[in-house]
Parts: C-alpha cells; structure tokens; sequence
C-alpha cells in the first residue's frame, strides 16, 4: 500500500471515530477555526471562551490526537449553562443535602451528543462534555477553598465515583460512560477516580424508558457498596451523565450511605430544572 493510500486510509479511520460535522446541524467541522468562533456571551460562566481549544481532543492511539468538539460553536451556545448548583430531591431536608453539580440544563442537543456517547460508540465526546464538567465542578469548589480551606479539609481529597453499569449492559456496550467522563474530569483536575467502588448488582431495565413514577421502582437496591474503607469519612462525588428524575443517583447515594461520609454530592453534564 502507498503512501497516499495509507494516508487516506488513516484519514478515513479518524473521520469513522472523531465526527467530522456537527452532530446537530451537520455543520462540517473542519472548515473553520472552532477554537476562534466560540464566543459565548457574558452570562456564561467565566472561562467559558477557553473551551475548544487543545485539552478538547480525543486520543486515537499511536500518538494520534484528534479535536472532537462533536457540535458546532453555534450549537454549542444553544446550551444553557446551569451555574447554580441544585439539590438533589429527597434529600432537601436531610443533615447534609446532596449537591447537584451539572454543566448544563438538558435540551435536545445535549441530548444528542449524550445519546451519540451512550448508544453509538461516541466515546470522542467525553472530553468536550468532561472539559465542561470539570469547569462546572472547579467552580463549585472555589467557595469552599476561600481562606485557604481546601475541600475535604488537610489531607482529605475528595474522590469521584462513576455510576456503575450492570456488567452485562458494559460488556455490550463495551464502556461505561460514566466512568470514561469521571476519568477525563479527575485527570483535568487532579482528583481521584474510585473504581470498583459501588457494584450494580441487580440488572434493571433502561431509565430512559420509564415513566417518572417507574424509574425509583426501577433503580431501588440495584447498588451495593463494596469498598467501604475507600469512601469511609470522605468527600465523595458521584458522576453520570444526566440526572432526569434523581433516581439513578439517589439509589447510588443510598449504597454509599450505608458508612459514614463527610459529604456527598453529583456531578453531571446536565440535569433537569427541577433540581434546584
């Protein structure tokens, strides 16, 4: 095979794994600077303009690394940024309430990209959503290291638990998409990762196909805690990638109740509006 035709054969590899349009628009992505268009107005977080740029890529292996912002800078902006943190419901009046940290209230296309990385092997878009939940999650911190106190306290760091898949469903669909976004953001920020920390023990049906009334029912005692020793008295931060009604991640805090913890909170790349 010639150079020319290994060429295009590469070329024809990295555009079958990094989306080469928009997957909302079908904007080609390769026909502008992403970087230098993005300009999200005032109301957007600070440090929203940096986003596009080179941490936003995805590694195809062999030292191959390819940008993969997976929308267009004009979809991009018709995402609504959730700057507020929410309370996850049912725990409003608890002793120490579970905070819900999202980047983005969900619309259709977030729902795009989080179906494209769920059902069609899109794992190219964890670091355009997890570059977007690490900035949401550093700012969710910044009040808590005011005055040189450092979230979790002297030689306490916190630790980021993906929402585990039932082993059937991650041999078939190969990954577990939660735990890939908690292993972008931990590396962005410099946080653990716990693996192996909470097991889905009992395989129950999708969420997405529930009715709201269903999906508690659906979830309830699907988690057992494992480690018990690794979350003890600890700062501990589940991650997944849309809370909807709660009740994936409400399940999964319960499991990680059964021990003392010194918090506990949710992160996510979008949440519905109810969780305020």
């Amino acid at each position: 095979m010639g150079g020319g035709a290994v060429r295009g054969f590469l070329s024809f590899l990295i555009d079958s794994l990094v989306p080469v349009s928009c997957l909302v628009c079908e904007r080609d992505l390769r026909s502008y600077d992403f970087a230098l268009e993005f300009h999200p107005p005032a109301s957007w977080p600070a440090g929203a303009g940096e986003f596009g740029g080179s941490d936003v890529a995805f590694a195809l292996g062999a030292g191959i690394v390819k940008s993969a912002p997976v929308l267009c800078s004009s979809c991009w902006l018709t995402l609504e940024p959730a700057a507020a943190a929410g309370v996850l419901p049912g725990s409003e009046t608890a002793a120490c309430p579970v905070q819900v940290i999202s980047s983005f209230f969900t619309n259709d296309p977030l729902l795009v990209v989080i179906r494209f990385l769920k059902f069609s092997g899109g794992k190219c878009a964890v670091p355009a959503l997890g570059w977007w939940m690490a900035s949401a999650l550093r700012r969710a911190r910044e009040p808590r290291c005011a005055g040189g106190n450092r979230w979790g306290g002297a030689g306490v760091d916190p630790l980021l638990v993906p929402v585990p898949l039932h082993p059937a469903r991650e041999r078939a669909r190969g990954y577990n998409q939660a735990a890939l976004l908690a292993a972008d953001v931990g590396e962005r920020l410099g946080i653990e990762v716990g693996g192996g920390i909470v097991e889905r023990s009992k395989e129950t049906r999708s969420q997405s196909t529930l009715e709201t009334g269903e999906r508690e029912e659906n979830v309830r005692g699907a988690f057992r805690l494992i480690r018990e020793d690794a979350v003890r008295h600890r700062d501990i931060i589940v991650v997944d990638d849309l809370i909807t009604t709660g009740a994936t991640v409400r399940a999964c805090a319960e499991a990680l109740r059964t021990v003392p913890l010194r918090s506990l909170a949710v992160l996510s790349a979008g949440r519905t509006r109810g969780l305020l």
